[in-house]
């Protein structure tokens, strides 16, 4: 088995990738270096979403249960005092500021009433946009990524093949020698920029659901806070 060739005067090329990536050319360093920060981004910000959205089912279910046990929204918001701020708390205060007791009514089952529903609507409203918001924040790089990235290991192939075609005209034939540097170049720059966006777009579409799913359960439980006033 063949391990290595010699491209004329030049230093052995070996068949690992780290060898295609050592003797590859400066434009073609270039573009690998670059895909390797997309890359390295996209993951970060799929690690961090990954526990971010974690984070969020887990308070979630803890906010609802406490909603669900809880006699009256003041003795909801009494109970949320000892919990960690998440979205769904920060929706109910946001709505919670605007309401007050209803005069007349029973101290032991108090009835609340809202100082001023459009004001409370538009407060809900605010609280939920900026929940999604945050949890849109750094997504969009990985959509970017996803379609960058493909169309700069795209740019490393034509330039690999371009130097192909150039170590074909220098030789005076089409010999390995002569197009091996430039379809190396051209395959790794491919094969790097495949390996940068398909993770990325994969990421990108999971987490476009996990936050309509969540858009799902911030109006829902702004529905079931505006049932309880009614």
């Amino acid at each position: 088995m063949i391990e290595s060739i010699t491209l004329g005067n030049s230093v052995p090329m070996g068949h690992s990738v780290v060898n295609l990536v050592v003797n590859a050319g400066p434009l073609a360093k270039v573009v690998l270096v670059l895909l390797l920060l997309f890359s390295l981004g996209s993951w970060g910000i799929m690690l961090d979403k990954y526990l971010q959205f974690s984070r969020l089912k887990k308070n979630s279910f803890e906010f609802l249960r406490l909603f669900k046990r809880a006699d009256n929204l003041e003795d909801l918001a009494f109970r949320l005092k000892k919990t960690k701020s998440s979205p769904l708390k920060r929706i109910f205060l946001a709505g919670y500021r605007h309401i007050h007791q209803k005069p007349g009514t029973d101290p032991a089952t108090p009835v609340f009433t809202p100082e001023n529903p459009a004001r409370m609507d538009l407060a809900l409203d605010d609280a939920i946009l900026t929940e999604i918001q945050f949890l849109e924040q750094r997504v969009t790089f990985l959509g970017t990524c996803g379609s960058i990235t493909p169309f700069l290991g795209l740019f490393g192939t034509v330039w690999g093949i371009m130097t192909a075609f150039r170590g074909i005209g220098v030789v005076g034939s089409a010999s390995i020698a002569a197009v091996a540097p430039g379809i190396a170049e051209a395959l790794i720059t491919t094969a790097a920029g495949l390996a940068a966006a398909i993770p990325a777009v994969m990421a990108y579409n999971y987490f476009l659901n996990k936050i309509r799913s969540a858009n799902i359960m911030f109006e829902r439980f702004r529905s079931s806070f505006l049932a309880l006033l009614e």
